[in-house]
């Protein structure tokens, strides 16, 4: 690996309360061995790959980063990066944290579908980043206020991107965007269902393989995987809103069995569901 460029940064105790802020920066070259697997870190990693092309990993699915794409790891779920051994990647990367940071990542949905955008669409985000390599080079007065306004941008074209996608996907194509209406529509209100496959192909009026094609076009993930994040998140509010058992909530969200309920919410949330509830609850409510 070739490191280019590589900046520190401390933001202020003002900024890190108020303000998206920058906590690493960097330009590399990978080699074939390029790889990098965490199971928790701080902030949050944005990798624009400018050439060759690498994968992602977040709560154990992959996903191919090709050239002008912008990858966002959520450094509180386990996640890995690594570079295609044919054509490793060529990277900007930012580490990025702030109080508004998690809710953000939330909104954009980055732990079920962590890639954005295409070549043709390189040129903002590469500008933005290079921008703050600028200042955080130059390291100008109002530094912090500068970093946050670029992040803005940066974050507001994810955004524009995922309206695009889902524009692109959902209403673009006449003939199967009433379908993913009806199977998404099915799946969040009745997750806690034992779907089969054949049964959402009926509903989408095709079949079982189209299905895949067009649900994965859709969402980047299979409706079993899907299904499986859907319940995790339910699970997730359950555990912190309620006093129901591990048992219960497993019931609730459709798992039969508590042990592989307990198996499959540890590899989406890197914890036990027992541990993720005192550690939201202490956040939500902290010792004095």
């Amino acid at each position: 690996m070739k490191v280019l460029l590589s900046y520190f940064h401390t933001p202020s105790e003002f900024a890190e309360s108020s303000l998206l802020t920058v906590l690493r920066a960097g330009h590399l070259r990978a080699s074939s061995d390029y790889r990098i697997e965490r199971r928790v870190s701080a902030g949050y990693d944005i990798l624009l790959c400018l050439r060759g092309g690498g994968w992602v990993q977040m709560q154990g699915i992959d996903f191919p980063v090709r050239k002008g794409e912008v990858a966002w790891l959520d450094g509180s779920h386990p996640h890995a990066h690594w570079a295609d051994q044919q054509h490793p990647w060529e990277l900007l990367w930012l580490r990025i944290d702030g109080k508004s940071v998690a809710s953000i990542a939330q909104a954009l949905g980055v732990t079920r579908a962590p890639v954005f955008g295409s070549a043709s669409s390189i040129s903002e985000p590469r500008r933005i980043i290079r921008r703050i390599f600028r200042h955080l080079k130059n390291r100008p007065v109002g530094l912090d206020a500068a970093l946050n306004a670029e992040l803005a941008g940066l974050i507001a074209w994810c955004f524009r991107v995922r309206e695009s996608e889902a524009s692109a996907v959902v209403m673009g194509n006449r003939d199967y965007a009433p379908a993913m209406r009806r199977i998404l529509d099915q799946l969040s209100v009745y997750y806690y269902r034992r779907w089969r496959m054949g049964e959402l192909a009926e509903l989408a009026g095709c079949s079982v393989p189209h299905l895949y094609r067009i649900f994965r076009r859709a969402t980047q993930l299979t409706p079993r995987m899907w299904l499986r994040r859907e319940r995790m998140h339910h699970a997730q509010r359950r555990l912190v809103e309620t006093g129901d058992s591990v048992k219960e909530i497993a019931e609730q969200v459709g798992y039969g069995d508590a042990f592989y309920f307990s198996r499959d919410f540890k590899r989406f949330a890197g914890m036990a569901p027992s541990q993720f509830r005192v550690r939201e609850k202490l956040l939500v409510h902290p010792s004095p």
